[in-house]
């Protein structure tokens, strides 16, 4: 039975040794992402990208409302054709609001998702050289963790590399 303690006690004290020579650090990647400056020209580049097709729907929106307003304006002295008129336009323009703000939110839902999977890739780099850098074994997610001490964490040093890469 000594025999027996005596080995559980060799392997518990090798399983010590081993992960105290490990070096662990934690990265909280929305955090990094959340103050990554790459963040800020993502999101200009998208604004400029679907700039034209905002302001045209933005147009047929106004568009709408001055029919309305002028139906609305004018319906004392607008005759039966000419209400049903207004009200196909009407109807014909909410159409294209509705597709072409379904769409433009579908185009812009998707181009977001591509530029932030591209951010991640920058960030998982730095997540790299960061690791590398300071001779970390394993780094880990903090989302993945209930509770870490800030002595293992990572993530202003990675931020710090996305602020010298620049956007």
């Amino acid at each position: 039975m000594k025999k027996f303690f005596l080995i559980i006690s060799l392997v518990v004290a090798s399983i010590t040794t081993a992960t105290a020579a490990n070096k662990i650090g934690v990265v909280d990647v929305q955090y990094v992402l959340s103050k990554a400056p790459q963040r800020v020209a993502i999101s200009e580049k998208l604004n400029a990208e679907f700039k034209e097709r905002t302001e045209e729907l933005k147009a047929l929106v106004d568009k709408g409302r001055s029919i309305q307003e002028n139906a609305e304006k004018n319906s004392a002295t607008m005759s039966q054709q000419e209400r049903i008129e207004t009200n196909r336009q009407l109807q014909e323009l909410q159409s294209q609001i509705t597709f072409k703000e379904k769409t433009l939110k579908e185009d812009s839902a998707r181009r977001g998702q591509e530029e932030q999977r591209a951010l991640y890739g920058v960030i998982s780099q730095q997540i790299d050289a960061v690791a590398k850098e300071g001779n970390f074994d394993m780094i880990v997610n903090r989302e993945a963790l209930l509770w870490v001490g800030e002595s293992v964490n990572i993530s202003d040093q990675v931020l710090a590399k996305l602020n010298a890469i620049g956007n």
